[in-house]
């Protein structure tokens, strides 16, 4: 079941990607999609870049689109040896745009680094890759840019079944992402600030925080103790208590827990796309405003009273 995500009697979606980081369309076509959607408040929260908002800025007819657009982006933070995602809303661009990791030549300049690594350790398992490949800004990130030319050679199919890797698999939390595991290309802790650091950042260029779909992080034991424990840290504006992949019942334990705490609560439907297709079948098709199982009221992040 899909259901419309409301603040107030306003549809809203505070969580869209767009081309700029890993999201299938441009900025233009998102604003003509929430337009005829009838999304009246929106922010598009690219994988650390701000590159969407300076856009919109360059184009103050905003493509026709007549709702609220609030800045934001996600953030990758690092919390007790673990990476997870920020969103920070609301922010004076200029300033947080000081900050280096949200710079495309910044992240463009680590996955150049991040395909080196790969394409070491995948000869070293005998795959076959074209030689001399080079990162494609057109695929945004090392592993896609690699795993895009895997897939050219039949022959690599063998080699996944021997490592146990299905083609439904999330290569890049699984087997990238995950110290230790097969494709294991970077250190994710060095390569990300801590969430203090992110934290103090946001705050100073006037923004707020809200930790990114905490049941949702992959191979997290105990969402509910890491939502407690970042509470502790009393930085935090608020929690994304509606997320496309919740249940009914996180949605609600959420809500319940940021009303307790007088955290603001933020959602959206985290939509990169329409879905990919093998062989014409569609899989994980995503919705622009829309949420599954949660038919409940999220408030958006507008500088508030209730602000912490």
């Amino acid at each position: 079941m899909l259901n419309r995500l409301y603040r107030n009697g306003q549809l809203i979606d505070l969580h869209i990607h767009t081309q700029y980081s890993d999201g299938t369309y441009t900025v233009p076509e998102l604003l003509r999609f929430a337009e005829v959607r009838g999304l009246e408040v929106i922010a598009f929260c690219d994988h650390d870049l701000l590159m969407a908002q300076y856009e919109l800025r360059n184009n103050k007819d905003r493509f026709g689109y007549t709702g609220k657009i609030i800045d934001g982006c996600e953030i990758g933070v690092t919390f007790n040896g673990k990476k997870y995602e920020l969103l920070a809303y609301d922010f004076d661009l200029d300033t947080l745009a000081k900050f280096d990791i949200l710079h495309q030549e910044y992240q463009y300049g680590l996955e150049e680094k991040r395909l080196e690594k790969l394409k070491a350790l995948a000869a070293g398992l005998g795959f076959k890759f074209t030689k001399g490949l080079a990162f494609s800004p057109k695929y945004k990130s090392a592993q896609k840019t690699f795993f895009h030319d895997l897939a050219k050679y039949p022959e690599n199919q063998k080699i996944y079944l021997h490592y146990g890797i299905a083609r439904t698999d999330n290569l890049y939390r699984d087997h990238v992402a995950k110290p230790g595991a097969l494709f294991h290309c970077y250190n994710i802790i060095s390569d990300t600030p801590t969430i203090e650091d992110v934290c103090a950042r946001v705050h100073k260029a006037g923004g707020i925080t809200s930790f990114a779909h905490p049941f949702e992080v992959y191979g997290e034991k105990d969402p509910a103790k890491l939502v407690e424990d970042l509470t502790k840290l009393k930085i935090l504006d608020g929690f994304e208590c509606i997320h496309k992949k919740f249940s009914l019942e996180h949605c609600l334990w959420m809500q319940e827990f940021c009303d307790k705490n007088k955290l603001l609560k933020t959602g959206g439907s985290d939509f990169h796309g329409d879905g990919f297709r093998i062989k014409g079948v569609r899989f994980a098709p995503e919705y622009l405003g829309y949420v599954q199982n949660a038919d409940l009221e999220v408030e958006f992040p507008i500088k508030a009273s209730n602000k912490r």
